[in-house]
């Protein structure tokens, strides 16, 4: 009996070291983006997004230069993003030191910054994927890297397969006419969306017609290109046996990219993702998904009819768009008012994911002051969801 117990005790403690990080941080999730910290050549940390859809490493090229990295000519997303092939001699996760081969390539990251409001440094996604398990914990933010076939594997285990490195997992969509149409998805923690459909796939079965009343918004790649979308409703999207009803849905229109891939049929982004605790598990090409507080929490929809950005010199608040039949447009808001404060409170006293999240609370009012043709107007706006 003593025997027994011994030998549970042992595999007991072989299980809870083969299930311990190797490094685990702190996250920050500003809007629908993960970011953490990195660090090149021993600099210090650094903001990177990380994006499960991201196939190459990038840095800032301002930050590149800043810290003297040699640069050599590259060519990056098929030829779409001007770029160069950085010399580095490491990567770190604080005092976990990441793999030498990991190709990083610097670019101009300075309109992806002003369209999410933040300044961040990089983009990694795909290059630690590989050579580690990744797990995400949401709802305590905290990111934890794992040696392969070590992690947990905690909650329900959906295979998926890669396509272009990105994570593809199988999915089926109930349009507004009761139209079923199943399909790959691509797995993109860096995609502030529910679900997005490929411009291809909403073209051949005429989405953007089936998805109820809709709306249109200008969306901005790595490229650095915008393309339009539209917002609308389906009946229900499910995957890996979950299943989410009447939920907001992207119809993408883009014509290079991820967007345009034909045999994809869009995104499952974080706006679905972050309900989850998730795990990536490349070797046994498995992603592990675990219910978390987030799960009942309402799907957020544009209730203003206002897409903010900050100015070219980041020192500004600006209104990028405003949409037709909306709250703002009823009130007279035009595109590059400025935008001086919400409720009370200065832009300086806001981050643009607190600005964007009171936009979208349905059934509140709020009052804005903008600054239009050279002088301030205070507006009130009952929001109301778009759709």
């Amino acid at each position: 009996m003593r025997l027994l117990v011994i030998l549970a005790f042992v595999c007991t403690s072989f299980l809870a070291v083969g299930q311990t990080p190797v490094k685990s941080i702190p996250f920050e999730l500003f809007g629908d983006h993960i970011i953490i910290q990195l660090n090149v050549d021993g600099s210090e940390p650094l903001d990177f997004i990380f994006d499960s859809g991201d196939g190459l490493t990038v840095i800032d090229q301002d930050v590149a230069e800043a810290l003297g990295l040699e640069k050599h000519d590259a060519t990056i997303n098929n030829g779409t993003v001007r770029g160069s092939l950085i010399k580095h001699n490491t990567l770190a996760i604080g005092d976990f030191l990441l793999e030498k081969n990991i190709k990083v390539y610097a670019t101009d990251l300075d309109h992806l910054e002003i369209s999410l409001g933040r300044d961040f440094d990089g983009i990694i996604g795909y290059d630690l994927m590989m050579h580690h398990a990744v797990r995400i914990d949401y709802e305590n933010k905290i990111f934890e890297v794992y040696n392969h076939g070590e992690h947990p594997k905690v909650g329900k285990a959906i295979p998926f397969k890669l396509h272009a490195g990105i994570p593809t997992v199988e999915g089926n969509v109930i349009l507004n006419n009761g139209e079923t149409h199943p399909g790959s998805f691509f797995v993109m923690t860096g995609a502030g969306t529910t679900m997005d459909f490929n411009s291809p796939y909403a073209l051949q079965y005429d989405v953007a017609h089936k998805t109820g009343d809709h709306y249109s918004y200008m969306v901005k790649s790595i490229s650095n290109k915008e393309t339009k979308h539209y917002e609308g409703r389906v009946q229900s999207f499910s995957f890996g046996g979950e299943k989410f009803d009447n939920i907001p849905v992207g119809i993408s229109e883009a014509t290079t990219g991820v967007q345009a891939d034909k045999k994809i049929a869009g995104i499952i982004g974080n706006e679905i993702l972050m309900r989850y605790n998730l795990e990536f598990d490349m070797p046994a090409k498995m992603i592990y998904i675990e219910k978390n507080g987030n799960y009942d929490k309402p799907f957020r929809i544009n209730c203003s009819g206002l897409d903010v950005q900050l100015s070219p010199d980041k020192q500004k608040v600006l209104i990028h768009q405003v949409f037709e039949n909306s709250p703002a447009e009823a009130a007279g808001i035009q595109q590059d008012d400025e935008l001086v404060k919400l409720n009370g409170m200065s832009m300086s006293e806001v981050d643009m994911a607190e600005v964007k999240e009171t936009l979208k609370t349905d059934g509140k009012t709020v009052e804005l002051v903008i600054l239009q043709d050279g002088a301030e107007k205070t507006v009130t706006l009952e929001l109301k969801q778009l759709l």
